[in-house]
């Protein structure tokens, strides 16, 4: 008898990293766009009239191990604690430099996000793609599997972005969607070829014994694990996209700091309900209406002028910077 799927395969955070993650945001705001799509919308804490940034970056730095390591390298930190500088030293070691093009926060965002609040759990993560480049899924931020119901299951691949306005005030959010979508419809266009490798990786076989490693074949090639077609595998798409929302307008020195939290608030939920067609349209024009769609989005404050108004460009930077353990941008 085939073992549980869950058992095959456990969330990769810790129960009190999906928490402590899980409390840095208001209570999410889910909308089903379409029957097969939803978009979350998570809003960060307000503190002081700005979103709890330090926070983010402090639990997404506790999250880094565990997206970057094999299952079976994480248990060995966890078993036996006096491995714990080196093994930060090397998960530190795998982020890039603070550069424009820094997108390694993001996909730490989206596995977080997928795990804590989607409950999927990853598959692989990119960091472990990037050792078998010949594999490398169309550049895919990394692979999870939901289960749906005792016989369906998707298997879903991220895409993060978070772009600034870029001189238009209310561009971000619809540029993130376009890039995103942009992505996502080349995956389509060239296929899904890895299945079969996915299972026969090592980099599986690192983590899961033979028992376990049968029980994800039969999720992931029914035909080859389980002879009835009982159970179902579907290809799913989790998105996330942060924006910036402009409030270089806000007096907040005549603000009462409620007054600031409701207004950063309505902004972020504004910003990205605008732009509700736009993805529905993306979904219709590019064909991808056949496939499930997880977006999450995470808004981020821009406030002051010119060079002092670098909004989520900085975020990004400064991201890169805590995840690899280099200095902040200024």
């Amino acid at each position: 008898m085939t073992e549980a799927p869950e058992s095959a395969l456990p969330l990769s955070l810790l129960d009190a990293n999906r928490d402590k993650f899980n409390a840095l945001f208001y209570e999410p705001a889910s909308t089903a766009l379409q029957t097969k799509t939803n978009l979350h919308l998570h809003i960060l804490r307000v503190q002081n009239g700005d979103f709890d940034l330090p926070g983010l970056y402090r639990e997404l730095k506790g999250n880094s191990a565990a997206y970057v390591l094999s299952r079976l390298n994480y248990q060995k930190v966890l078993d036996d604690p006096s491995l714990m500088m080196e093994v930060a030293s090397k998960v530190q070691s795998q982020f890039r430099k603070p550069e424009k093009t820094s997108g390694e926060g993001g996909e730490v965002i989206l596995y977080s996000l997928l795990e804590g609040h989607l409950g999927a759990p990853k598959v692989l993560s990119k960091m472990e793609l990037k050792t078998s480049s010949q594999h490398y899924v169309h550049g895919s931020d990394g692979v999870h599997l939901l289960r749906v119901d005792d016989t369906t299951y998707q298997l879903i691949f991220g895409e993060s972005k978070m772009y600034g306005d870029a001189g238009t005030v209310g561009a971000s959010a619809k540029r993130g969607i376009k890039a995103a979508f942009e992505s996502v419809g080349k995956v389509h266009e060239e296929g899904f070829d890895f299945d079969t490798w996915l299972v026969q990786s090592e980099l599986l076989k690192e983590e899961l014994d033979e028992a376990k490693l049968e029980a994800l074949a039969a999720i992931l090639l029914p035909s080859a694990g389980n002879g009835n077609g009982a159970i179902k595998k579907h290809h799913a798409f989790g998105i996330f996209v942060g924006y910036e929302i402009d409030v270089t307008d806000l007096k907040v020195e005549d603000m009462e700091l409620d007054e600031i939290e409701a207004e950063l608030k309505k902004r972020a939920t504004d910003a990205i309900e605008g732009e509700y067609e736009l993805i529905r349209t993306e979904i219709s024009n590019r064909g991808l209406g056949i496939y499930p769609f997880h977006i999450y989005a995470i808004p981020f404050v821009k406030r002051g002028t010119g060079d002092k108004a670098p909004g989520i460009e900085k975020v990004r930077l400064d991201l890169a910077a805590q995840l690899g353990n280099h200095g902040v941008s200024k």
